[in-house]
This record gives C-alpha cells, structure tokens and sequence, in this order.
C-alpha cells in the first residue's frame, strides 16, 4: 500500500484554496456538516474562511486501514435544516460511500439544497464531491492521524521496529515516532 502523509501546512493551504472555489461558485450556503470524524478538521478551516456554522454527523467506514461493508451511521446532532442549503465537508471521497450514505440521510431531511465537498478525492472513488481540491492515489496520512497510523502498522507489522520502521518510510520524523511511543 502506498502512503501520502500531509503536513499541516499542505493541508491547510488545500483547505482554504477549497474554500476559495467554494466562495467564488457563489452558491448560498446555510450551514456545513462535517462528517466526523474525518470531516471535521476541514469543517472547521472552512467555517472559519466562510464564515458558516457547523453541525456533524458521525459514520463509521474503516476499522485499521480495513474500510467496512458500508459506512453505518453513528450519531446525527439534529437540528432543523427544512428549506436550508447545507455543505456536507469530509476529508476525503476514498469509494464515495461516506458521502453516498450522508446525502442519502440528509435527502429525507426536506433539505433545500445540498452540496458537498472535501480536500481531496481517490481516482477510484464512485462519488466525486461538488467541490474538491486534489487527486491523491495513495492511503493518505492526515496530521491528525498519526497515533492510528502508528496503531494499525503496529498491528498489521506485530512488530514495534518494523512499524517505526515504515512510519519513518511514510516520512514520520523522529520526534513524532519519540512521542507515539510515551
């Protein structure tokens, strides 16, 4: 498998040039969902940049690197979005079934309108998002990820050495391999 990890910086500057695209098609927006947990991060870059609200919606579809059946629902913070025009926002569209399973929810909400984006998009994804920034063809490590990349190489190497070994591969510097192992 291959590995792409962002650093804060690349994805900030992808968030905020998304934001951009978004502020410029001059479609009206009500409120962003994020889809939790991936989405949030971005959600919130976003809300900043256009100055929107939040709400999320919490679905499953990995278990360490091992993507699920279909991304089963987890927790929806419920809000009136009858005749609103929302912005569903995740980090990425790997299959497409995330944001398949989230508009398909929000469809039955009397939703005005619904939109949807995220940073970046696989070339194999079966659902490309309104708005995205980037193509990546590789597992892409977030910023955030770094003590569950850590977890899932642990487990799929069963050795401690050979996972720091391919964590430093991936481009973990030193400090952040020191600090997964406190």
């Amino acid at each position: 498998m291959a590995f792409f990890k962002l650093s804060w910086v690349q994805f900030y500057k992808d968030c905020l040039y998304l934001g951009k695209k978004i502020k410029e098609s001059k479609i009206k927006i009500d409120k962003l969902i994020a889809i939790s947990r991936g989405g949030l991060v971005p959600a919130r870059i976003l809300s900043d940049f256009l100055t929107l609200p939040v709400s999320n919606i919490i679905i499953s579809s990995y278990i360490n690197l091992k993507q699920l059946k279909e991304p089963e629902i987890i927790e929806v913070t419920e809000v009136n979005l009858k005749s609103k025009s929302i912005l569903i926002v995740d980090e990425v569209s790997d299959t497409g079934k995330t944001f398949i399973r989230t508009l398909n929810y929000f469809k039955k909400k009397s939703v005005k309108n619904i939109f949807t984006c995220a940073p970046y998009i696989k070339p194999r994804t079966r659902f490309v998002p309104n708005f995205y920034q980037r193509t990546i063809n590789a597992w892409i490590v977030f910023p955030y990820d770094l003590r569950e990349t850590y977890e899932a190489l642990l487990k799929e190497e069963k050795n401690k050495e050979k996972a720091e070994e391919k964590l430093s591969k991936i481009g973990f510097k030193k400090w952040e391999i020191k600090l997964l192992n406190f």
